[in-house]
């Protein structure tokens, strides 16, 4: 079980990471072949841009999740430091960090699925242009929300358990 979990986490690994990448490197590309379209050639292709634009985004909303896998809050990780000094204590207050933003998003999470929710009524909802349908912003914003969880969660067992170890005196796997 613990094999087939730790394979379930490498698997939402890879596809966050291409699925930032790859956002990141077609709005790149994309943006380029805009450029050239305008200024060179003169012939601005409309909707380029409107996607390089959603693309971006996307990738910005899959990063945010990246960061919460990662533990990678700098302001966090600066203050935990500077006012905890010891190992011990600077993991116990990082569980208890992870457990407020828990909380936050726990509060927040009925607001988001309503909002979820509509967005898959209501594909041509929070947009102006029928064809360009924007919607999908929103589903892309929940399950944010919802892999922030997961490795808020999954970060927290994980110091907790090194937590536990420092404790006991044991020794780190």
């Amino acid at each position: 079980m613990k094999k087939l979990y730790f394979s379930f986490v490498a698997l939402i690994t890879f596809l966050e990471n291409l699925l930032c990448a790859f956002g990141i490197i077609f709005a790149t590309v994309f943006t380029v072949i805009q450029i050239v379209n305008r200024y060179w050639l003169h012939f601005e292709i409309m909707w380029i841009s409107d996607l390089v634009l959603n693309i971006f985004v996307l990738a910005a909303i899959i990063s945010i999740a990246i960061t919460t896998r990662e533990d990678a809050h700098t302001a966090v990780d600066v203050f935990v430091e500077r006012m905890f000094r010891g190992e011990k204590s600077s993991k116990f207050i990082k569980i208890i960090i992870n457990i407020a933003c828990l909380g936050i998003i726990w509060l927040l999470m009925p607001i988001f699925y309503a909002y979820f929710l509509r967005a898959l009524k209501f594909d041509e909802w929070a947009t102006l242009v029928p064809w360009f349908n924007t919607s999908w912003l929103v589903e892309a914003i929940f399950v944010m929300f919802i892999l922030c969880v997961f490795h808020i969660i999954h970060n927290t067992v994980l110091q907790a358990i090194d937590l536990y170890r420092l404790c006991s005196g044991g020794a780190k796997e």
